[in-house]
Formats: C-alpha cells, structure tokens, sequence
C-alpha cells in the first residue's frame, strides 16, 4: 500500500551527492585562486588597504552559477537550484576569508603595523629623580597635562611598542611642535625601537600602576623617549612607528596634546 513515502532511488541519491561534491571543491577552488590573486598579484601593487580587497571578491559571488554551467559536465549541473548557489556562495565567501586571513598574516605576511601597546606617560627627570604628576599619570586618550612643579629638569615621554612580529624592528619617529608662531617641529627619537635603551634607567621610578598601564605584555617593548626642558605652553606630538611588512610597509601615526603648566 502507498504510505506517502517516496521510493528511495539510489542512483539518482548517488547523482546528487556527486554533483554537491563537484560543487564542494569547484567553489573551494575557486576561493582559493582568488585569495592567491588578491595577495600575490593585486596587493603588492598597492600602498596599503583598500576597498576593491574586499569589494571585488564579494562582487565574484554572482559568477559562481555561470562557473558551475562552464565547468560541470551533465548530469550533474542540472541538479543544481537556488539553495545549491546560496549554499555555494557562502562556501566561497567562508573560503576566501579563511585563506586570506592566513596568507595575511605571520608567518606567511604582515600587514598590521605596530601600535602603543597601553597607555603614555610623561614624567620629569631632575638628576636622577623620577617627578610624576600624582594627578596625570596616564593618558589612553591624545591629551596630556604635565606639571613640572617648578622643576626646571628634562621630560621624558614613556610608552611601549606591541607588534604581531618582532615590535624591536619598528622605526620610530617622535617629533614634537610648540604651539606658538615661527616654530618649528622638532624631532626626540628616528631610530629603531630596539635602539631605545632609556626606559630601564626610568622604569623603576614609575609607579607600579603606572608600569601595569603602559606595558600590557611580556613581549611589549618600552621606549623613553627625551623631550627636553619643556617651556610652559601647548605641545603638539606626534608619534609615527613604521615597519617592513608584507606585502606593503606598515605605518601608524598616533598623536597627543601635551599641556605643561
């Protein structure tokens, strides 16, 4: 008797099973060629990040049906529907991302420049005392407010590297500019991270919540950087950390607003 239950044609199970599989690795494939373009031909030709990255491979997803029609011989491509290009097109999507986040990345490539790590400080250093403002320790933020208390010593500005790599191979440039007219920019620091070997001599004269707060981990790289005998007035500074990346050079700018009263 007829139960309502279709009749189980293994053939026609084997066929279908065939032609998701030819999907499976035609899309996977397919990902894979485009996260290859994409890093080893496109990005090396450019300057840093842009939006065609991304853009042009989502834009590809409406060429997958026609790629299953080129490439699928009969009877399989027949069997595909709206759900199989649905199903495709999030396989490719999922592939593309996967892959370029590894060829992206180390060890393979780097294209994430260095950053401070925690937050900044700045602190006097009048002989071989250590002065820190008790009501500005720290600044996260791009604001800053030293207060020399009438020390007529040297400010040092005290921050640390992170990186996905090495952060002791970053050059680092910071310059400074007296908000007044005529003046001109002056530059503290252009060397490499690894050069600095100030911070030791200072570190032990910070306070431990101030050392939690500017190195956030064991491998950050602290860095003091001389700012000299500061006049009272608005200072613009500014911090650049550049690197070798691939496939193209990795740069960040940071920038404060240092007050001394």
């Amino acid at each position: 008797s007829d139960l309502g239950v279709e009749n189980f044609d293994p053939k026609d199970h084997v066929e279908k099973e065939k032609a998701d599989t030819i999907s499976m690795w035609l899309v996977i494939a397919f990902g894979l060629l485009i996260s290859l373009i994409m890093r080893y031909i496109m990005m090396p030709g450019m300057e840093g990040p842009k939006a065609v990255l991304w853009s042009l491979p989502l834009t590809l997803v409406v060429v997958i049906p026609s790629l299953h029609r080129v490439i699928v011989p009969e009877p399989y491509k027949s069997r595909y529907t709206y759900g199989n290009w649905f199903r495709a097109a999030m396989l490719f999507i999922f592939t593309w991302l996967a892959l370029s986040f590894i060829l992206i990345n180390p060890p393979i490539g780097d294209i994430g420049a260095p950053d401070i790590a925690g937050k900044m400080t700045v602190v006097i250093v009048d002989n071989e005392d250590v002065l820190i403002d008790s009501e500005n320790l720290t600044s996260k933020g791009g604001n800053f407010i030293l207060d020399r208390n009438g020390s007529t010593g040297e400010a040092w500005m005290i921050f640390s590297v992170n990186d996905n790599t090495d952060p002791g191979l970053a050059k680092l440039l910071v310059t400074s500019h007296y908000n007044a007219p005529g003046e001109l920019d002056v530059v503290h620091y252009n060397k490499t991270v690894g050069d600095n070997s100030d911070c030791p001599s200072i570190w032990d004269g910070l306070r431990e919540s101030q050392q939690n707060s500017i190195i956030t981990h064991d491998y950050d790289e602290c860095v003091a950087i001389n700012l000299g005998r500061l006049s009272e007035g608005d200072y613009h500074i500014t911090i650049t950390i550049i690197e070798e990346g691939d496939p193209w050079t990795n740069t960040r700018v940071i920038e404060y607003d240092l007050v001394v009263v």
